[in-house]
């Protein structure tokens, strides 16, 4: 049997089994297609409004931490949580009747490196399936097909041979992403003619296609039919080094392992579609639990409306990011994610920069294997280089940065032998080293 029969008997096997359970992800696609395509925000909230009052009450009536809410008006009225108040107060948020039922795990350390746990009930895995399978729809996707996929596989996270087979994902280690490796998953990927998807660290697809670079490749053939990026900001070079060679257009996903898939990039545009089928999303100011200005950066905040066994209402990501609405009513989209705050650069005025504008000027400079820029005060940064050859661009450099931080700013160049991955191997491209009280007095 060839290897594209056996995509289409799992894909059949697979929504087989979900009609003898039930169709419950099939009844959840159906309710996430419906929401997301309301015609105004003003439906949409109407059509979301149900999951989130039964979320509101269970908490307020099931867990310790929300009771003293019971006499909530709205949303807003609730308080503002992270990762520190989670694991603080984790037995008070747990739901007093879903502790009695099979609650799953999950487990994430993030660019923390401090590890955070969760739990989920089933309908909220069930949720997170539906979801999965909608959004990687929406990218090219179907369930079957096989799924390249590219990220640190820890012990926790690592899936046996069986459960990959029948699956049909292939765990690609990022660790182990040398030259031999590279080259021998490109030719099972040319032998193999069955259609299949990218899902993986930006950065980790970036070595691929520097590899490709490297030999003067020509576009595979080898039957992508969808790449997403996760985890980190997609670079235009990417996206477009890796529509290039396998010949997909590349998204972007924003998600996280606490929660599931926040929102994603459609194919023809840069903006992020929310999921707001199931979750609220907030963009509140840094300092203040208030809503920020349409198109101002701030905290992203979400509700998870399908987390019963311990609820997350107004949950602060730590990501930073804007939102972006129009006049007419029409459903607001995400503009921009840009990452931790720890992780954002100020120019000379107190502006955020965008990670994107760094990743232009990347790519004008080959030489550079690794580069990472660092702010260590108000008007002093720190450019790291990774080369293997002798640069001789450090004044164009320069020029150029100074033209994203500003004429006043001071930078200096440092040379290293390696820029230090985080723990879960993923890579920073900007990294800021003021205090983050400092930070937030210096934002405008």
């Amino acid at each position: 049997m060839n290897n594209q029969l056996l995509n289409n008997l799992r894909k059949t096997i697979f929504w087989s089994l979900d009609t003898i359970k039930g169709s419950k992800i099939q009844r959840e696609i159906k309710n996430i297609e419906r929401v997301l395509s309301s015609p105004n925000f003003s439906t949409l909230k109407k059509r979301t409004k149900e999951p989130l009052t039964i979320l509101l009450e269970h908490a307020v009536n099931e867990t310790e931490y929300y009771k003293p809410y019971q006499g909530y008006g709205d949303l807003s009225d609730f308080p503002v949580m992270d990762k520190r108040i989670i694991t603080s107060n984790f037995e008070k948020l747990l739901s007093k009747s879903k502790q009695r039922q099979k609650l799953y795990k999950t487990f994430t350390s993030g660019s923390t490196g401090t590890p955070f746990m969760v739990v989920q009930n089933k309908e909220k895995k069930i949720r997170n399936t539906a979801d999965t399978i909608f959004f990687a729809s929406k990218a090219g996707f179907t369930i079957g097909d096989k799924l390249l996929y590219v990220r640190l596989w820890s012990n926790k996270l690592s899936k046996s041979k069986v459960s990959s087979n029948m699956q049909n994902i292939v765990p690609i280690n990022i660790d182990k992403l040398n030259d031999r490796y590279i080259q021998e998953l490109l030719d099972s990927l040319k032998q193999d003619k069955s259609s299949k998807g990218w899902l993986g660290y930006p950065s980790a697809l970036e070595k691929i296609c520097d590899y490709l670079d490297k030999n003067k490749s020509k576009p595979l053939d080898c039957n992508v039919k969808s790449i997403i990026g996760m985890s980190e900001n997609l670079s235009d070079h990417v996206r477009s080094r890796m529509w290039y060679y396998f010949n997909s257009p590349m998204v972007s996903r924003y998600s996280n392992l606490e929660n599931g898939i926040i929102a994603q990039q459609s194919i023809d545009s840069d903006h992020f579609t929310i999921n707001w089928a199931s979750y609220v999303l907030e963009i509140l100011d840094f300092e203040k639990n208030e809503p920020v200005k349409d198109g101002e950066l701030g905290r992203i905040v979400i509700t998870d409306l399908y987390n019963h066994a311990l609820p997350m209402i107004r949950y602060d990501t730590g990501d930073i990011g804007s939102i972006t609405s129009k006049t007419d009513g029409s459903i607001p989209v995400l503009k921009t994610v840009e990452g931790r705050k720890a992780d954002i650069l100020l120019n000379t005025s107190g502006n955020m920069i965008s990670a994107y504008q760094f990743m232009g000027i990347t790519v004008d400079f080959p030489d550079i294997d690794q580069i990472q820029y660092v702010q260590t005060g108000k008007t002093s940064y720190l450019i790291k280089l990774n080369t293997e050859k002798p640069f001789t661009g450090e004044e164009k450099l320069v020029l150029r940065c100074k033209e994203i931080m500003g004429a006043q700013a001071t930078i200096d160049i440092e040379y290293v032998d390696e820029i230090p991955l985080l723990s879960s191997k993923k890579r920073k491209i900007t990294k800021n080293l003021m205090p983050s009280d400092k930070i937030s007095q210096l934002v405008n």
